[in-house]
Order: structure tokens, then sequence, then C-alpha cells
């Protein structure tokens, strides 16, 4: 079937292959990382779907950001998918060849759910090589992200999130992927008209701020507040995003079956990204949907920061007399020009159990 897209010559096929060097294993660390966001976010799906089908793959634009976070909440069941990614007016050949070796099984009988600023013709290509496709859009990310609430249909918590300053919800996605809940765009002073619709739906509504005042204020989170629909606002805050990444992997609320709460001695897990390469930490939320359901935390290229290393060492679990389970572990999201060695072997040490 593949004969038919050999004309979409992907630039993959004319790079060097990443050395073992830049892609390092340590006994703590495992690096997931490809010559671009499109062969990571392969990379990503081969490892958790390498031996299972998921129910459909969800496909964005390669430079669209603000679409790869709100499209994290179709990861979870029942839907079951990882994220691939594209060019915007030509379907990557590496993309459809990881499709059709991953086999979905079809939600509602659709494979494919395209998601944002996709051209026309990427669909067509989908369905010329035999796959069902489904495509949300809007005339915008705000939009974008309505639809994608539309389609699920299901959430009892709505997650509100900056649409104009991505750096602060990152770890957002990856909880979306977790937990299924939806996500909606708001500006600093304004709630679109399309997002406060949809707030306005569900009676006994959760919703969860999260992001600084500097970028969402306390304007419109009063305005949701007093909502009649609404049952909780709460806000999840941080001085930088380094520090809202450890406060939400911290944050539970029980009452509403809502947050990590990693905030307690045991064998945790955590991806780590950099701010830096933000299309393929956005990938990695398939690592918080299967396997090891991690949080992200986010990290320099070089170094740890501080507020990071002090909540691995508060959750690490303490060495027995003999080793033995519970151990962390750390997925790393990027080459060494994101994260270098040193900032590798640095997790390595803080989240191994034999350096404490």
């Amino acid at each position: 079937m593949n004969i038919y897209f050999w004309r979409f010559a992907s630039l993959l096929d004319n790079v060097v292959p990443f050395t073992s060097n830049q892609c390092l294993l340590t006994p703590d660390t495992s690096r997931i990382c490809g010559v671009n966001s499109i062969d990571t976010s392969i990379k990503l799906a081969q490892l958790i779907f390498a031996h299972s089908n998921p129910g459909a793959v969800i496909l964005l634009n390669k430079n669209e950001i603000f679409d790869a976070i709100t499209a994290s909440s179709l990861l979870h069941h029942p839907i079951n998918a990882p994220i691939l990614f594209t060019e915007r007016f030509e379907l990557n050949r590496k993309t459809l060849d990881e499709i059709l070796r991953l086999k979905p099984k079809g939600y509602n009988e659709i494979d494919v759910i395209l998601v944002g600023n996709l051209s026309r013709n990427i669909q067509r290509q989908l369905n010329y090589a035999g796959l069902n496709t489904y495509h949300i859009f809007g005339r915008n990310h705000y939009e974008t992200a309505c639809n994608i609430f539309d389609f699920k249909h299901d959430t009892k918590n709505i997650l509100i999130v900056s649409g104009e300053n991505y750096q602060e919800i990152l770890p957002v996605a990856y909880f979306s992927a977790h937990h299924g809940d939806s996500i909606l765009f708001v500006n600093n002073n304004k709630i679109p008209y399309c997002t406060l619709e949809r707030i306005k739906k569900i009676t006994g509504v959760n919703v969860y701020i999260i992001g600084s005042s500097k970028n969402i204020s306390n304007l419109v989170e009063q305005t949701i507040g007093k909502l009649p629909n609404i049952s909780s606002v709460q806000r999840i805050d941080g001085m930088d995003p380094y520090t809202l990444a450890v406060n939400f992997s911290k944050y539970i609320d029980s009452n509403n079956n809502f947050g990590w709460g990693r905030s307690y001695r045991d064998g945790h897990a955590f991806t780590f990204g950099t701010l830096n390469n933000a299309m393929e930490v956005a990938a990695g939320v398939v690592l918080a949907h299967m396997g090891k359901h991690t949080p992200l935390l986010l990290v320099n290229q070089n170094s740890v920061p501080e507020v990071v290393k002090q909540y691995i060492k508060s959750i690490k679990p303490l060495m027995p007399a003999t080793p033995r389970p519970p151990f962390m572990h750390g997925f790393i999201i990027g080459c060494t020009s994101y994260i270098t060695k040193n900032c590798q072997f640095e997790l390595g040490s803080l989240l191994s159990i034999d350096s404490m």
C-alpha cells in the first residue's frame, strides 16, 4: 500500500542516525529521542504500543503546540491512542508507515483522528491508504479545544489553561492524557465565547485553573466561579513553570478524584522534558496514558532546577539495608542537544536508590 506514497519523501531519510551517545540509557533513566518531533512521536508510539494495537491514532500538525496540548485528552480510554505528527499539507511517509504498523482497531470505526490545523489533503491521503478518518478543528486553537470537548462529551472536570503561553501548561497535557479530562483555553483577562459555553454545559462541573495569575487573571477565575453550574473552582499555581509542574504533580483533590497526588515516598516514575522542545515533550503524553503513567517534570538543558531536586528527594524511597523495590525511574524526552548527558546523570543520581 505504501508504494502509492513514494513521492512523499521525508527529510528523515537524509539524516544521520542518532548514536547511542545521543540517546543514552542509564540504570534509572531511559531517553526517547529522534531526529525531529515527527521521529520522536513515532518512537514513543513504538515504545508504548510495541505489542498491542491502539483504538485510534491522533494526528497533529508538527508545529501546533496548542493543538497538541488540547488533543491529549483523546489519548485516554475509550479511544486509547498515541499522538503522531506530520507536516501540514503532506502526510509524512514515516508517519503513515507507523500508522499502518499500529493497525488501529478503530474507535467508532475511526482509525485516525486528525486534530487542528491540517490540510484536507492529509485526510485524502489517509483515506487512500484504506484508513477511516475524522477531523476535529476550529478557526483557531480555542475553537479546536471546544470541538474536542464536544467530541468527548463525558467530562466532569475541566482544565482551564492559557491559550497565549504554553510554558505553564505542558504538565497539564500529561494529566489530561492520564485521566481524560478536557482542556479549554482562556486569555489572560477574557474567556472566549466557545470556552464559556462549554463550561456552562455541564451541571456540577469542577473547574481547575492551572497557571499563574500573570497568564490567567483573577478576574477570569472569579467570572468562572460565579457561574451557577459550577461545583468548585480551584487553581494550581507556581512561581515559574518548574515549580508549577512540581505543584501539579503533588496536587490531589480526593473529593473529585482529581490530581496525581505524588507526594509520598514510593517508586514513582516521571517524564522529564524542557521548554525548548515542546512538541516532542507533547508527544510524550502517551507515557502518562500507559506504561508507568508518568507526570511531567521540567528541567533545564544542563541542570535540574532546585525545586525539582528537592521534590524528588522528598518522595524518593528510603534505602533499606538490602536494596529492593520500589525503585524510581525517569523517561527523558529529546536528544542531548535538549537535555545534556550531565543533566541526565544528575537525574539518574537523584532517582537512584543507591544514591541518597
